[in-house]
């Protein structure tokens, strides 16, 4: 489940997203119109990215805390995020990651004679909810509070606040939605909160009564295990030009290594269990360094694991076979060339690829089972099919397994 935004900002994140998990839901209020990038629309279109219209039981759900908060600590809240303050309030909401609803292309444009008029109350200092999102009891409290206001905007209204506020609404709501509807919030953005953090009214209190505002150069949270583990795991196969390859080749990927990705996805979550503590680390420095030893340790292990497994049934790695020395490959081609009883005068690639075709049953066999075994084949196959490859990777890659 996507948050805090409807529209996702960054296409090279949604790629990773759509290479690991099963859907994406995101909250879009009924009738709002997209904006989408093309990454979103064709995921949209596949039915990868859903829309999930934003529930009223749990508005109604996340509000009574809030209407509590309100209630019992209305002063101590417009002391530090009053309306009538927004002048002190720091850098704007779209510069920490939480504009106009979610999505400044929400808005449009300023000198846009039809929209004109529909964003002459916007103030680039509010954070925004779509009204939709918030029960009509909490928008009415926090109007009367001084701590939010109401206005027009694409797809309906929608109620202006402080970023803070507006943030840790969102993210109490989405952890509630997630947690009922057994879905992952995940995200693309670095917030100062996030929808994993326990949203009870008393963390509702240390965080916005409590504690001083929170400081834009200060540690961030660093936001939920699994996903982090899932991204550094595919950091260490997919190239780093991801945002150039096409949004059809993720779909395709997908199709084809089904039973490789949800072997992968139940080796992810042993992982993590096995990593909760780390959720406890403080620090964010401290944090990743952790992770990034654990994946040398667990994942990078056993991608190398399977490449030896297959280099001992006849097969070299692709990283190997794209560093052998072209001199090399003349008399290789050769004794291939000899042994499958290929023709003398039969060029070099043509002997290698048939060596490739002869290759024992038995080989295919081999490797095929080394793949299937192991927890990392998917990041294995990632690697294979995004990264280009030279022509001895073309056949291997042709190879039946």
């Amino acid at each position: 489940m996507y948050y805090p935004h409807i529209h996702v900002r960054d296409d090279t994140w949604l790629k990773y997203a759509a290479l690991y998990w099963p859907k994406m839901g995101r909250l879009r209020p009924p009738g709002y119109p997209l904006l989408d990038s093309m990454v979103s629309r064709r995921l949209h279109e596949e039915r990868w990215l859903v829309d999930i219209p934003p529930p009223q039981w749990a508005s109604a759900e996340v509000g009574r805390p809030f209407l509590a908060l309100i209630d019992a600590h209305a002063q101590a809240l417009r002391d530090r995020f009053g309306i009538d303050r927004i002048d002190t309030w720091g850098m704007p909401a779209a510069d920490a990651g939480f504009g106009y609803a979610g999505d400044q292309r929400s808005a449009g444009r300023r000198d846009d004679p039809a929209m004109r008029g529909e964003v002459t109350w916007l103030n680039p200092r509010f954070g925004f909810v779509h009204v939709s999102k918030i029960g009509p009891e909490i928008v009415d409290a926090a109007v009367d509070a001084g701590l939010a206001v109401t206005g027009p905007g694409r797809g309906g209204t929608w109620v202006g606040m402080h970023p803070e506020l507006a943030s840790v609404y969102t993210c109490a709501l989405t952890e509630r939605i997630a947690a009922d509807d057994r879905l992952q919030p995940v995200t693309d953005q670095t917030l100062p909160h996030t929808a994993v953090s326990g949203w009870t009214l008393d963390r509702m209190v240390q965080v916005l009564v409590d504690r001083p505002v929170v400081d834009a150069a200060a540690p961030r949270p660093h936001g939920d295990l699994a996903e982090a583990f899932v991204f550094l795991a595919f950091a260490t196969v997919v190239p780093a030009n991801l945002h150039t390859v096409p949004v059809e080749k993720i779909l395709e990927i997908r199709s084809k290594f089904g039973t490789e990705l949800d072997a992968f996805r139940a080796y992810v979550t042993e992982q993590v269990q096995q990593l909760a503590a780390l959720d406890d680390i403080r620090d964010l420095s401290v944090f990743q360094e952790y992770l990034h030893t654990e994946i040398q340790r667990t994942v990078t292990a056993q991608l190398n694991q399977l490449q030896e497994r297959l280099r001992s049934v006849g097969l070299d790695s692709a990283q190997a076979l794209a560093n052998v020395k072209s001199v090399a490959l003349p008399p290789l081609a050769a004794l291939a060339a000899g042994t499958v009883g290929v023709p003398a005068s039969v060029t070099v690639p043509a002997a290698v690829a048939a060596c490739v075709v002869s290759a024992p049953v038995h080989w295919r066999r081999q490797r095929r089972t080394a793949i299937q075994e192991s927890p990392v084949s998917y990041l294995f196959q990632l690697k294979q099919d995004l990264t280009p490859g030279t022509l001895i990777d073309r056949l291997r890659r042709a190879w039946p397994t």
